[in-house]
C-alpha cells in the first residue's frame, strides 16, 4: 500500500521520545511548527490513559496534528492512532513495535521489564545507563545523547514507571485495530534493525496508506544517526509531509 495525497494540511507534528529520551532527541527533525512532549511527565499513566492524553488534553493546542513516535514514544502512538483515528492528520513511526502477539511473549517482557525499574531505581546511575546501552539492539549512544542521558537521573523514578507501565509487555497487539486508521503513515526504519525492518515490511498489510523507508547502515537508535544520516531522516520526513499532504514533489 502507498501513501495518496490529502489536501488538508497538518498544524504540525506531535512528537513521542523513547525510553531514556528527551525532547531534544527530536531537534534534528523540522516538527514544521509542532513540539516534542516530555513523556517523563506523565508516566502514572497506563499506555491507554497516555494514548487517550496525547489525543486529548496534551495535544489541544493543535487542530489536526500529524503524530510521531520513536520506539517507546511509538508504542503510545500506535495506541493513540487505534484509539482515536481521527485526532490525526497521519503518523511517522520510528523504530515501534505493533506489539506481541503471544501472551506468554508480554508475560516474559513484563518481567523483564520490571527488573529494568528495579535497577532504575536503586543502581547508580551511570552504572544502570552502562548496562542499558550495552544492549545489542540499540548501541553505543553518541557522546550528546549519552549526556542527555546522564541528565535524566533526576527523572529516575519516572522512568521506573515507564518500563512499568508502558512496557511492550503492556502494549495491545494492535494489528487489528490499526486497520482503522486511514490517514498517510510514514514508517521509518534502520538498515540493521532486522527485527524492526521486518515489522516495518508487515505494516503494509495494517495500514491502507503507508511508505516504509528504511535508513542506511543505521540501527534501532535513529534519532540518534550519525550526521549524514540525521540529515537525510530530516529530509525524508520533510518531503513526507510536503507530498503527502501539499503534493508537491
Amino acid at each position: 500500500m502507498s501513501s495518496a495525497h490529502h489536501s488538508f494540511p497538518p498544524d504540525g507534528i506531535f512528537a513521542l521520545h523513547g525510553n531514556l529520551g528527551s525532547v531534544e532527541d527530536w531537534s534534528g527533525i523540522d516538527l514544521q511548527a509542532g513540539r516534542a512532549l516530555n513523556l517523563w511527565d506523565h508516566t502514572g499513566n497506563s499506555l491507554v490513559e497516555m494514548a487517550d492524553a496525547v489525543a486529548g488534553e496534551l495535544s489541544r493546542d493543535f487542530r489536526a496534528p500529524i503524530l510521531a513516535g520513536y520506539s517507546m514514544g511509538g508504542r503510545i502512538a500506535l495506541h493513540a492512532l487505534a484509539r482515536h483515528p481521527d485526532r490525526w492528520s497521519g503518523a511517522i513511526l520510528l523504530a515501534a513495535h505493533p506489539g506481541l502477539m503471544d501472551a506468554e511473549a508480554r508475560r516474559e517482557r513484563r518481567a523483564t521489564d520490571q527488573i529494568w525499574a528495579d535497577r532504575a531505581r536503586s543502581w547508580e546511575w551511570e552504572r544502570f545507563l552502562a548496562l542499558w546501552n550495552a544492549q545489542g539492539v540499540l548501541g553505543p549512544p553518541s557522546p550528546a545523547l549519552f549526556q542527555r542521558q546522564l541528565a535524566l537521573e533526576s527523572n529516575r523514578e519516572h522512568i521506573a514507571s515507564a518500563f512499568e507501565n508502558w512496557s511492550l509487555g503492556c502494549q495491545e497487539n494492535l494489528r487489528e485495530a490499526l486497520v482503522a486508521f486511514r490517514r498517510p503513515v510514514l514508517w521509518i526504519v534502520g538498515e540493521k534493525d532486522s527485527r524492526f525492518l521486518s515489522l516495518g515490511r508487515e505494516m503494509a498489510n495494517v495500514f491502507e496508506h503507508v511508505q516504509l523507508y528504511v535508513l542506511p547502515g543505521e540501527g534501532h537508535r535513529i534519532l540518534d544517526a550519525n550526521e549524514s544520516n540525521s540529515h537525510l531522516l530530516s529530509q525524508v520526513i520533510e518531503k513526507w509531509c510536503r507530498t503527502v499532504f501539499i503534493g508537491v514533489d
